[in-house]
Order: structure tokens, then sequence, then C-alpha cells
């Protein structure tokens, strides 16, 4: 796993230095009274930069409200204060013993 994960990791370095290289052209952005000339390498990767940390905001945003939401709609029990009980062992010891249309009976 960490051999893939440093393979992506020199994969997307490799790229940004592509990008940074074949892409020194001089650009004009203007933005309502801004103006600004930079290289389109470093227009690309701050946008892109930009856009990941505001999907990011509002992916957290979104997460906290979901989690926020399914709290309040919990319903409260009174017997909180009790030991945890094991949901699975009690479906399991609770489940009648029924025989299957297979089994037949042996006291005959």
């Amino acid at each position: 796993m960490q051999k893939i994960r440093w393979f992506f990791l020199i994969l997307f370095a490799v790229m940004t230095l592509a990008l940074v290289f074949q892409n020194q052209a001089k650009v004009e952005i203007q933005l309502l009274f801004w103006k600004q000339s930079l290289p389109l390498s470093v227009l690309l990767i701050s946008t892109t930069t930009i856009g990941f940390l505001l999907g990011a905001l509002l992916t957290a945003a979104m997460l906290r409200k979901r989690k926020k939401k399914k709290q309040t709609s919990k319903p409260q029990t009174n017997d909180s204060m009790g030991p945890p009980t094991n949901r699975k062992s009690q479906r399991i010891t609770g489940r009648k013993q029924e025989k299957t249309p297979l089994e037949t009976d042996s006291d005959d």
C-alpha cells in the first residue's frame, strides 16, 4: 500500500513540474477592477487549489449538517445507564430452532 502511495505522489509531482515548465506564457486576468499578469501554470495551480479547498469545505459542512440531523433524530432511551447488550447474540439465541425440509425425525 505504501508503494502505491509513493507512486501516485511521484506521479503527481512529475505532472505538476511538467505543467509548470510547459505553461510559462504570461496571461492577464481581470477581476472587477483588479488586473494581474502571471504565468499560466500559476493560474492553473491556484485555481485548482482554490476549487479543491472550496469542495473540501462544502463537503465538511454537509457532513457536519448530516451528522447533526442524525443525532437529533435518534430516539432517546431511558436505560442508557445499563450494561451494553450484544444484539447479535440476542438474535442468535432468540431464533426458533426449526427443522429444514431435508431433516427427518430419527425417533422412528
